[in-house]
């Protein structure tokens, strides 16, 4: 099909006729026209934990009682079977599909067990970048091996969880594999960025306690941030975008646990707009910045504007849009 259309592609902005088909751009002559449509890249969910999907009810409490090592978290997927985990993840993974979302990040706890029922959630719908992490916080060879061997990589959860040497073996290892490391980076509290950037991580989660100069480290090694601001206003944080931006940090969109947010990458872009994030920043954060770690193919979404709206910023439209039903060509 033939449209006119501002197009979002490749982090590029233009607008023109587009040539779609089978959901590929096909051809595009760029022209100074109103288009009525906007057209995107398909939605990318940066950082999940749908494992705990079935958690329903959490209690009102910090971060390290609520997702810390031993804290609820922890406890109820020890005590849940593994029925109930994988009903709860398939629920998520259908939940990101009727939204488009393409791609998925999570991170995997519970070490083997938790790595093989998600790959039993699965299906080929989606791109699922799965991040496992050890069972247990002793360096095991045969473990390492195996969740290296059948996952994307590994996604840690702090470097105050546990001891330096611990991180620094699993890291090298992740590394020597070819596999993605990742790490959430001070989130509770303000953590050591020096030996963290050490570690090579490919990208890390939230920086809520970051200072300027800590961003400006990251931003120097070309590493992307991952920032869930629905998690972090549950525990009373309202992400500072302003510090990311001016600090030159690339920023991606993830919805966190599961248990605390559904994992709607629309919904996280609709409060990124309202912290006062740009809508084309926000739509980079729902797309693009993470398409270096993905293998399949782009998809597009396309967006009608109402009347009048398309005039002053056109890439306001899909950033506000809450209705999943809405943006699917």
């Amino acid at each position: 099909m033939k449209i006119t259309a501002h197009v979002f592609y490749n982090g590029k902005y233009r607008k023109g006729t587009v040539h779609i088909e089978r959901d590929r751009i096909i051809d595009f002559n760029e022209e100074n026209i109103n288009p009525e449509y906007v057209l995107t890249e398909g939605f990318v969910n940066a950082h999940t934990h749908i494992g705990d999907s079935f958690i329903k009810e959490v209690p009102r409490t910090g971060i390290k009682e609520l997702v810390g090592p031993g804290g609820f978290k922890q406890r109820m997927l020890e005590s849940a079977d593994d029925k109930m985990i994988l009903k709860g993840m398939r629920e998520s993974i259908r939940l990101m599909q009727r939204e488009d979302i393409r791609a998925f990040f999570d991170f995997r706890e519970s070490g083997i067990k938790g790595l093989n029922i998600i790959k039993r959630a699965l299906n080929d719908g989606m791109e699922g970048v799965i991040l496992t992490r050890p069972s247990g916080p002793v360096y095991d060879e045969k473990e390492i091996e195996y969740l290296l061997e059948n996952s994307s990589g590994i996604g840690l959860s702090s470097i105050s969880d546990y001891d330096p040497d611990f991180i620094s073996r699993v890291a090298r290892k992740t590394k020597e594999k070819g596999r993605i490391f990742s790490i959430h980076a001070s989130e509770r509290i303000r953590e050591d960025i020096d030996f963290i950037l050490d570690l090579k991580p490919d990208f890390l989660v939230h920086m809520h306690r970051a200072t300027d100069d800590d961003l400006r480290k990251v931003s120097r090694a070309g590493i992307p941030v991952v920032v869930a601001p629905r998690s972090a206003l549950f525990f009373g944080t309202f992400v500072d975008f302003s510090r990311f931006i001016r600090n030159d940090v690339r920023i991606a969109l993830g919805t966190d646990n599961a248990m605390l947010a559904v994992p709607s990458i629309r919904m996280e872009m609709n409060l990124s707009y309202y912290l006062g994030l740009d809508p084309v920043e926000a739509l980079k954060a729902g797309t693009i910045a993470m398409d270096r770690f993905l293998r399949k193919e782009k998809s597009l979404l396309l967006f009608r504007a109402g009347p009048g709206e398309i005039v002053k910023n056109p890439y306001l439209r899909p950033v506000k849009r809450l209705n999943i039903s809405d943006g699917i060509i």
